[in-house]
């Protein structure tokens, strides 16, 4: 009788990326709480703010473009396609019951779902492949926002489309949505997905990341004090800001994990992040749930509906993740999804 070949074991959890994710999830937190305080705070602690809001949505499409790239294609590439597929018809069914609830959240898990299926199957290009597409994107995604807002009767930064088959939401999703959409996030994606191939240990790469991030944010605030604001979603002063926000801070977070290996401690502000990030998904649904009943409740906002929020919101997310474990979405959506490999029979 042949012994059983041992079972494969899921892919390792990088404190790095878990942390990248968990400050994604954190600033959605804080932007969909802004709403309470936007009319009580200075300019200064507002511009603050605002960084914070921007942060969220690029980080999580880059993040997602590593784990995509740490585990694409697998042991079998028509599995870790099915998987892509079924994650992201998921996250799409999560945002679109989302969006039906009554609260002011701009609810984007339909969209990164919709990411996760166009951007799988790009992977088996090679990193040159990838980065070009990067860059055309960036490059020429303004323009192809211009054209199609004008084709359905619009302006972008100004009147929203007319036409019909502008308010389809597969074109709102892929170009028109007015807050995020996957032409623009679907570049980060794609870096993420280099990030991945060269290597979470690499130090040098994080630098780099950090201080190309930077780069690219303080030539956008340069840009708005030449004249040249952010005129609509995704132009491209808009991306400038929002993917060196991204950068820089991904850049950040693995630099501090790998200088934290290397000293052979965990940084301590990563462990409480890394934990939520675990748990980011279940903690993204029931946060915006939990808005429905608390909005009503504070109609003239404040500082105790805010910081509540966020701290209720947070605080729950970690002690799940520190005490149960894996969040209960994250479970489901894996459990949906096929395995990375078939399972083998053992012969008697």
């Amino acid at each position: 009788m042949t012994s059983a070949p041992p079972a494969p074991t899921a892919p390792r959890r990088v404190l790095g990326l878990d942390a990248a994710r968990g400050l994604a999830v954190v600033a959605m937190v804080i932007a969909h709480a802004l709403p309470f305080v936007s009319e009580r705070v200075s300019e200064g602690v507002m511009f603050v703010l605002l960084q914070v809001n921007d942060l969220a949505s690029p980080l999580f499409a880059l993040v997602m473009g590593v784990a995509a790239g740490l585990v694409f294609p697998g042991p079998s590439m028509s599995r870790g396609l099915a998987r892509a597929m079924v994650r992201g018809v998921a996250l799409i069914v999560l945002g679109v019951g989302l969006e039906q609830l009554d609260h002011w959240v701009a609810v984007i898990l339909h969209i990164l779902g919709l990411l996760v299926i166009v951007g799988t199957p790009l992977l088996v290009l090679g990193s040159r492949w990838l980065l070009g597409i990067a860059v055309a994107l960036v490059l020429a995604g303004p323009s192809v926002i211009d054209a199609v807002t004008r084709a359905g009767g619009g302006v972008p930064g100004g009147v929203a489309p007319s036409a019909g088959w502008a308010t389809n939401p597969l074109v709102e999703w892929l170009v028109l949505n007015t807050h995020y959409r996957v032409l623009t996030l679907l570049p980060l994606f794609l870096v993420g997905a280099v990030l991945a191939r060269r290597g979470l240990d690499d130090e040098r790469t994080s630098w780099w990341c950090l201080m190309g991030g930077l780069t690219m944010l303080w030539a956008s605030f340069a840009a708005d004090l030449l004249g040249f604001p952010v005129v609509f979603s995704g132009d491209h002063a808009d991306q400038l800001q929002e993917n060196g926000l991204a950068l820089a801070a991904y850049g950040l977070v693995m630099a501090t994990a790998i200088a934290g290996k290397r000293r052979g401690s965990e940084p301590t502000v990563l462990g409480p992040l890394a934990l939520i990030g675990t748990v980011a998904l279940s903690l993204y649904v029931a946060h915006v749930a939990l808005l429905v009943p608390v909005i009503p409740a504070f109609p003239d906002g404040g500082w105790l509906p805010f910081s509540g929020f966020v701290v209720v919101s947070v605080l729950a997310a970690w002690a799940w993740a520190r005490f149960l474990g894996r969040g209960p979405l994250e479970v489901l959506v894996d459990r949906m999804s096929p395995a990375r490999r078939p399972r083998e029979r053992v012969p008697a």
